[in-house]
């Protein structure tokens, strides 16, 4: 999917024009659209020039890295990114880009300052590290900034309080901002993941936590340590989306 890359229009200084050739954005949009309806699909080894390729096989450790970044450098070269969540092997990653990815079909849209993405985890989910690393993501916006926070990864279409009810996001969202209000400065707090349990698309996660913080209304620092426990949902898009929490010293005992 092609898409702009992390310095896109957004993050552009209002001042910076749009990439050469194009005089405007709405040229550089246009143009977009344009290919966009009438590219032809082609395969990411076709679109990298057909490149001769080393066998994974014949490259001896030492050489491997080297091979791995001349790949990489030449994807992105022709606009072309290979997004990693979880930390793989050199030799891994090579195998995958060798023996996979340059198959796959695209669409052959050229634009300057735009690039096709694809993910890892997509070819290969890796479910556990998932789990344990949007579980990680959600405690630590809980915890940090509540739901004023960049992203806090929850469900929007089935998300439930602490016993289970079926509530919508704005409710959780509202309850977690009460607990920041009561709560207005977390001291201190770390949590360590002790069982996972997955159950085709769905996981439940238990948390050691502690964490400690000024209590608004007793107007001291109040420590709670306990087992919280996550439940959470695949994503249709990528990743996992919790739709329950149950966190000690909020909505559970301890």
């Amino acid at each position: 999917m092609a898409e702009l890359p992390p310095d896109d229009l957004e993050n552009r200084p209002e001042e910076d024009g749009p990439p050469e050739p194009y005089n405007t954005w709405d040229e550089y949009f246009e143009d977009f659209d344009r290919q966009l309806e009438e590219a032809p699909r082609t395969t990411v080894r076709k679109r990298i020039g057909n490149p001769k390729i080393r066998l994974a096989d014949e490259i001896p450790s030492s050489e491997i890295e080297e091979e791995l970044d001349k790949l990489l450098e030449l994807l992105y070269a022709n606009n072309v990114v290979i997004d990693f969540i979880h930390d793989i092997g050199d030799r891994e990653a090579y195998v995958f880009i060798t023996e996979e990815l340059l198959d796959e079909t695209m669409d052959d849209i050229r634009i300057p300052d735009m690039y096709s993405h694809f993910i890892y985890e997509e070819f290969h989910p890796n479910d556990e590290d998932d789990i344990e690393l949007w579980s990680r993501e959600f405690l630590d916006a809980f915890f940090k900034e509540g739901t004023d926070s960049f992203f806090i990864p929850i469900g929007d279409k089935e998300l439930f309080d602490a016993d289970g009810n079926p509530i919508s996001q704005e409710e959780f969202k509202t309850r977690t901002d009460e607990f920041h209000v009561l709560y207005p400065a977390i001291t201190e707090y770390e949590y360590e993941i002790i069982n996972l349990n997955i159950e085709g698309d769905y996981a439940t996660v238990e948390v050691e936590t502690s964490w400690a913080g000024l209590n608004k209304r007793e107007q001291a620092i109040i420590r709670h340590q306990g087992v919280s426990k996550l439940r959470l949902k695949r994503s249709l898009d990528i990743g996992w989306d919790v739709i329950q929490a149950r966190i000690v010293g909020w909505n559970s005992t301890g």
